[in-house]
């Protein structure tokens, strides 16, 4: 096979490969190195050196953050492991690229992208079931641990999105609704309430934008979908004991995540500007310590996270990487063409995935996460591409 050859068959199939990402993490990590290593390779033989223009502004902050993350390492307590988690960082963050060169070359794979994710998002619930039923029969199983929620909240409006396109209109809202309340229960069992935050933040905006109900009614909606999860799992929900005072109800409420947050700034970085390097906040036992007997390795909100980690500099990076295109997809939102299948229904599905990636690390996975270094960056690329043509029509 020639090379060129190898570079049209990424244009063609390989550029989706970062869709199976997903299923590879149920499988372990060992999948989803090898995905990424395949995707990596076969994207630099193919992208570099395509006659493409794509917006400079994007590859700036692009650059921008992993300049930002990189001089974290400067300052950093142990820089092997900050260096490390920064050529991570980048290698994952690479998608970002990639996905800008393919989609500004061919806009009309947007829709394909969002159709592979869908039918990927309804293989994913079905593997974690599948998966669920197998682990439940170990001695050891605890759902804390076992079961794997981070992903279905950004997944779901894809999966959603695909339904739509799915026989009739009665079959179409009987599976939408069916799949919604299995992927609901799978993250109630979980105990994982960062994903139930982040999956009801996705359907209040799914429904608001993309369905176009009535505000009433998606408030409504939520709030009964919140009581359900509530009542699958009454007491792992609250989680409250024998507290006393509101500060340690709400330390126990949020598994001890407040705690963490008041223990970082009362404990700053010594250097504000550039933190304590990537993957170092481990090493502030004062900071990190639950309890007595146990301390855990970041802070559980990627903007604290962010901060202490890499300092003002990577917080500020990083905000910029993220908030940019979403201004741009919202403002272009407006004047975009209406429908089903419309560049404002596509900017709208990719806004409310990110969406609720940002919400559930504010409780949960840190800046450096695969959802932060490797999906967020799809989603912030096709915003790009979709906002950028808007602008191209308007002009």
């Amino acid at each position: 096979m020639s090379l060129q050859a190898v570079r049209d068959a990424f244009f063609r199939i390989g550029w989706l490969l970062p869709v199976l990402g997903p299923l590879t993490q149920v499988g372990g990590r060992a999948l989803f190195n090898i995905l990424l290593l395949v995707y990596l390779v076969w994207g630099l033989l193919a992208v570099p050196g395509r006659r493409v223009e794509i917006p400079k502004a994007a590859l700036l902050l692009w650059g921008a953050l992993l300049a930002g993350y990189g001089l974290s390492i400067v300052s950093a307590v142990d820089a092997n492991s900050a260096f490390h988690e920064w050529v991570k960082f980048a290698l994952h963050s690479t998608v970002f690229y990639f996905m800008l060169v393919v989609l500004q070359e061919q806009p009309e794979k947007v829709s394909e992208l969002a159709r592979a994710l869908g039918l990927m998002g309804l293989c994913l619930i079905v593997l974690l079931f599948i998966k669920l039923f197998w682990q439940m029969g170990e001695a050891d199983f605890l759902p804390t641990s076992h079961m794997k929620e981070d992903n279905l909240p950004f997944i779901m409006p894809f999966v959603l999105y695909f339904l739509m396109t799915v026989g009739k209109v009665q079959l179409r809202k009987w599976l939408t609704m069916t799949v919604l309340l299995v992927a609901l229960s799978y993250i109630a069992l979980s105990q994982g309430r960062a994903a139930l935050l982040a999956l009801l933040v996705m359907l209040f905006f799914y429904g608001l934008w993309i369905l176009r109900w009535r505000l009433s009614v998606m408030l409504g909606a939520i709030s009964a979908l919140l009581l359900l999860a509530v009542a699958l799992s009454y007491d792992t929900f609250f989680r409250i004991k024998n507290e006393s005072g509101w500060v340690e109800i709400l330390d126990r409420f949020t598994s001890y995540r407040t705690r963490l947050w008041r223990q970082a700034l009362e404990n700053p970085p010594d250097n504000l500007l550039l933190g304590v390097g990537m993957a170092n906040a481990s090493a502030y036992a004062d900071v990190v310590r639950v309890n007595v007997h146990e301390k855990v390795s970041h802070l559980h909100n990627f903007l604290f996270d962010a901060w202490y980690e890499t300092g003002i500099v990577g917080l500020v990076v990083m905000l910029g990487f993220i908030a940019i295109p979403l201004l741009l997809a919202w403002r272009a939102r407006s004047g975009a063409e209406t429908g089903e299948n419309s560049r404002r229904a596509l900017m709208a599905l990719f806004m409310v995935s990110a969406f609720a990636i940002l919400t559930a690390g504010l409780l949960s996975f840190s800046y450096a996460s695969r959802q932060f270094a490797f999906y967020l960056p799809v989603m912030l690329a096709v915003l790009w591409v979709l906002s950028g043509r808007q602008r191209l029509q308007s002009s």
